[in-house]
C-alpha cells in the first residue's frame, strides 16, 4: 500500500528475546502489552478467571528454566515510509 502510495518503504522484523523472572513472568509482561484491551473489558471477576485459564498455557509455551529465567520472544515489525521526491 505504501509503495502504490508512491513511498519509498524500508521495513524490517527483529525478535528481542526477554529474560523474565517471577511466578506468572509472561502473564505480567503481557498484561501490560497485548491483554490491556481485554482486562479493560472484563470485570475483575472475570479477569481472574481468564488469568487462571491462561497461565498453565504460558507455563506450558515458555517454560521456566531451572535458574528462574523465563525466555520470552517478542516480535517486533518497523516500517519506515518517506515520499519519494
Amino acid at each position: 500500500l505504501l509503495t502504490d502510495a508512491g513511498c519509498v518503504v524500508d521495513a524490517w522484523e527483529t525478535t528481542y528475546v526477554h529474560q523474565l523472572a517471577g511466578e506468572t513472568p509472561v502473564l505480567d509482561w503481557i498484561t501490560g502489552t497485548a491483554l490491556t484491551q481485554v482486562k479493560g473489558r472484563l470485570s475483575e471477576e472475570l479477569w481472574e478467571r481468564y488469568r487462571q485459564a491462561i497461565i498453565p498455557m504460558l507455563a506450558e509455551a515458555y517454560p521456566k528454566r531451572a535458574d528462574g529465567i523465563t525466555f520470552f520472544p517478542f516480535r517486533r515489525v518497523f516500517v519506515v515510509a518517506q515520499v519519494a521526491r
